[in-house]
């Protein structure tokens, strides 16, 4: 029997994919029951991946309207983005001013499994996205832990979670083998050189990669999911 908490991650996985991937459309309400039945899981389960939904950004809740999933937004979109790059930016400066071995070799672990899913990517996109959406996560992260500040750190997971839905929504695309191949092998080469930023310890050359690698994420987004900007 599975415990509780898995039984939450599982299904907001499947709920982040199915949102991601226009299965749930934007703007439907969320029933309870109805999800209980679909997905063959409790009450308090789906209420519980539903509210680590709405923080994540895919999901509103209103006290007499319940759970509906949100509109995306090239605004929002573009806000979190821009957030996040700079955030991620300071904490490279000060996890270098910090460098230790150990925390080297987990960057170097880190990117070592991502480079493996971004091999599955352009064959793969809507099996591997939410593994490589992961991964990515833990590389930038492992990057960031060594800043010294929880604060900082807990800022950057937020954002990174709160776009998680942009990129998935972009790598499930229904995109060419060829375009996605390209793009992939783009932001891998990225990722390898960042990765060796770090090593050397160059700030600079770091943090102009980091920002430019996560803006650059952003625009490819927006032109493979159609955002329309608010009004």
């Amino acid at each position: 029997m599975q415990k509780q908490g898995s039984v939450i991650a599982a299904l907001s996985n499947q709920l982040r994919l199915d949102i991601s991937l226009g299965i749930i459309k934007p703007g439907v309400k969320l029933n309870i029951e109805g999800l209980k039945r679909t997905y063959s899981v409790s009450h308090p389960s789906v209420r519980e991946a539903l509210s680590l939904l709405v923080g994540e950004g895919y999901v509103s809740f209103e006290e007499s309207k319940g759970f509906r999933v949100l509109n995306p937004s090239r605004d929002e979109l573009h806000d979190s983005i821009r957030v996040r790059a700079e955030l991620e930016a300071l904490a490279l400066d000060w996890a270098i001013e910090r460098s230790t071995v150990d925390w080297r070799s987990a960057v170097v672990a880190t990117h070592y499994a991502l480079s493996e899913v971004e091999r599955q990517m352009p064959t793969e996109p809507m099996n591997a996205a939410l593994e490589w959406d992961e991964r990515n996560k833990t590389f930038h992260m492992a990057i960031a832990g060594n800043c010294g500040s929880p604060k900082l750190i807990e800022l950057i997971s937020v954002q990174y979670d709160q776009s998680r839905r942009y990129r998935l929504m972009a790598h499930a695309n229904d995109r060419s083998e060829v375009s996605r191949r390209r793009w992939v092998e783009k932001s891998a080469n990225e990722h390898n050189e960042l990765k060796d930023a770090v090593l050397s310890g160059d700030t600079k050359t770091g943090q102009n990669l980091l920002r430019g690698h996560i803006t650059k994420a952003a625009l490819h987004v927006i032109s493979d999911t159609g955002l329309a900007d608010e009004a």
